[in-house]
């Protein structure tokens, strides 16, 4: 299944990604905010919203923000949870589609914006963003995933894990056109465990493209695997160490 149709299904699973994805570390949401200068008249777009877990800390602020997803069941659960915050606004739209005669001063896009054309991404970031403004890529990248639990389930993977071959570009690379408008990126990195138990890691997997499109059959063998490896071997928990990258790029 190739990535234009991979990004659509997280829209199947909403409800499960606002209960179990992980939001991102406060230290890189207070960097933006000072590194990019952004202050209360400021506006943002966030491309990629989800169901609103990088948005809510920026609404909090009182910042305007605009949010592109073409999921709408996503959309719809971002609405319910943001819903006293009358700052946010919801597009359900593709950023590579998506039209507007307003100029923003900080884009947004986590854990987004590698299913966004990359023939589009940074060409269009730069001309929807003012003059100084900021454009802000950041995702929970999982690391130490050849430790522990990680390497013995990969026996699973080889088995059951047989639907795609997806070949993701990167998200913050450097040679997509439209790059050059931007500055060289300030990158930060934010180091961060989680606990799961067996049914938590289950629903977390839960959320990813490549275990969604899975066969039924696959799926269920592959997760009944995980559960009992968590089980009877990782006293019914697992911790996985995430770190949470920042790429802050600023329009020359």
């Amino acid at each position: 299944m190739p990535n234009t149709k991979l990004k659509t299904t997280f829209n199947t699973a909403a409800v499960l990604y606002e209960d179990i994805r992980p939001g991102y570390p406060k230290e890189l949401i207070q960097d933006i905010v000072e590194l990019s200068g952004i202050n209360d008249r400021s506006r943002i777009l966030e491309v990629g919203c989800g169901t609103g877990k990088a948005t809510r800390p920026f609404a909090e602020h009182g910042y305007e923000v605009l949010c592109l997803d073409i999921g709408a069941d996503l959309i719809a659960v971002a609405k319910e949870k943001l819903k006293t915050f009358p700052n946010v606004s919801f597009v359900a739209q593709g950023f590579e589609k998506w039209e507007s005669d307003r100029e923003f001063d900080l884009i947004i896009s986590a854990t987004a914006f590698h299913w966004v054309d990359p023939k589009v991404r940074y060409l269009k970031a730069s001309k929807v963003l003012k003059s100084n403004g900021f454009l802000a890529i950041f995702s929970n990248q999982h690391v130490r995933k050849d430790e522990g639990f990680f390497a013995e389930s990969q026996s699973l993977y080889d088995k059951y894990y047989l639907p795609l071959t997806v070949d993701r570009p990167p998200t913050h690379a450097t040679n997509f056109p439209g790059v050059e408008a931007f500055e060289e990126p300030i990158k930060r990195v934010y180091p961060w465990t989680q606990t799961y138990s067996s049914a938590q890691y289950i629903k977390l997997l839960g959320t990813y493209s490549g275990h969604i499109a899975l066969s039924d059959e696959n799926r269920d063998r592959l997760f009944e695997g995980i559960v009992n490896l968590i089980e009877t071997k990782y006293d019914g928990q697992v911790t996985k160490h995430y770190e949470a990258v920042l790429d802050l790029r600023k329009v020359r």
